[in-house]
């Protein structure tokens, strides 16, 4: 008899206070600035997060000596709408370069008004294999997804305050 494994999903959002041009550009060029700092896997902490702007592309951290660690890929980049990654951290939060053994995390944004509802899904946590349960726990708990998609929000809202302030 053969085990399936249940599909793992989680999902958040979160509201900005900026268009979805502007919460998209913070999203994917600006992610050092409101990705919590001790969520890295370098021996050092990260100074930038790159995600290169085409399907295809890297998603990675950079600390102070150039030193770089892989986090995934770009699978799908439809600005501003949409953005998907390939997440290559499985539960002991070491990059597994095998696309097959890597879930996916999917950024929608959404004009609401002068706002964007951003939907953020990540699944296909099963993939990784043994220890995909606690993996889902992490990333389900306040410090994970959620923490980083307020942070982001902080960040959206005070970037794009301060453009509307220096526009006038």
């Amino acid at each position: 008899m053969s085990q399936t494994r249940e599909a793992a999903i989680v999902r958040r959002n979160v509201r900005v206070k900026a268009p979805i041009e502007r919460a998209f550009s913070v999203f994917v060029e600006q992610m050092e600035t409101w990705w919590p700092p001790h969520h890295h896997i370098g021996a050092q902490p990260f100074k930038a997060i790159f995600v290169e702007p085409r399907s295809g592309g890297r998603w990675y951290e950079c600390d102070a000596q150039g030193t770089q660690c892989d986090w995934g890929t770009v699978l799908a980049w439809d600005p501003p709408q949409k953005v998907t990654l390939s997440w290559h951290l499985g539960p002991d939060w070491k990059f597994n370069p095998d696309l097959a053994k890597s879930s996916e995390v999917e950024i929608r944004f959404k004009p609401e008004g002068t706002e964007t509802l951003v939907e953020l899904e990540h699944r296909g946590l099963e993939r990784h294999g043994e220890g995909y349960e606690q993996l889902r726990v992490a990333l389900e708990s306040p410090d994970a997804w959620s923490a980083t998609l307020a942070a982001f929000a902080k960040a959206t809202d005070s970037a794009h305050l301060r453009e509307r302030e220096g526009s006038r």
